[in-house]
């Protein structure tokens, strides 16, 4: 079952790969939130969960995409509502927190404009 997140959680975006992280300054960049070419960006909730639960489902995703951990950027969902974006909780059984922001346009440098303001609001990359 899926339903909306409301406004105010954090939500952590995986990074990984190294050409998301600006390495003069350990920002995160716009193309870490690019759903394209998907309709749904994944991301994972902090509700309920501990620090070292966080980072183990980011270690599960990147396993599962054979690719490496590089870090996570953490963004309030109010930031992503805020740019008419909708916050949708899907777990899956090994992340009860997963969930896709959903709204997207389909036109790809409409997304990339909404990715430039996430990347803005985002935190800095947070290293496991």
């Amino acid at each position: 079952m899926t339903d909306e997140v409301a406004g105010g959680g954090l939500l952590a975006r995986y990074i990984l790969t190294r050409r998301h992280i600006r390495s003069s300054n350990d920002t995160v960049k716009p193309e870490a939130f690019m759903p394209h070419p998907y309709i749904d960006l994944s991301v994972t909730r902090h509700k309920g969960i501990t620090v070292d639960q966080l980072w183990s489902h980011g270690r599960s995703v990147a396993e599962q995409q054979s690719k490496t951990l590089y870090g996570r950027s953490d963004i309030d969902s109010s930031d992503v509502m805020a740019n008419k974006l909708t916050v949708q909780s899907d777990p899956t059984p090994e992340n009860p927190n997963h969930a896709n922001i959903l709204g997207w346009s389909g036109v790809k440098s409409e997304q990339k404009l909404v990715a430039l303001e996430l990347a803005k609001k985002a935190s800095k990359i947070i290293y496991p």
